[in-house]
C-alpha cells in the first residue's frame, strides 16, 4: 500500500526490537515496550556491561559494584 518493500519493514522492526523499543510475541504480534529515554539508558547499560566483560567482570560483579550506590 505504501510501496515499501516487506524486507525493509521487517529489517526496521528487528532493529527497533534490538534497540529495546519493541517486543515480538508469537500469537500476539508486535508491541511497543520502551520509550526513547528507556532505550537510551538500556544502550548505556549494554555499553557498560561490554566494558566490564572486557575487564574480566561478569554482570553479577557489575550489579555488586552498583548496588551500594543505589
Amino acid at each position: 500500500m505504501l510501496g515499501v518493500n516487506k524486507n525493509t519493514v521487517i529489517r526496521a522492526l528487528r532493529i527497533l526490537r534490538d534497540e529495546g523499543f519493541l517486543d515480538f510475541t508469537r500469537g500476539r504480534g508486535v508491541r511497543v515496550v520502551a520509550t526513547a529515554e528507556e532505550s537510551a539508558v538500556l544502550a548505556k547499560v549494554a555499553e557498560m556491561l561490554d566494558d566490564a566483560r572486557r575487564f574480566g567482570h561478569q554482570p553479577a560483579d557489575v550489579i555488586s559494584m552498583i548496588q551500594p550506590r543505589i
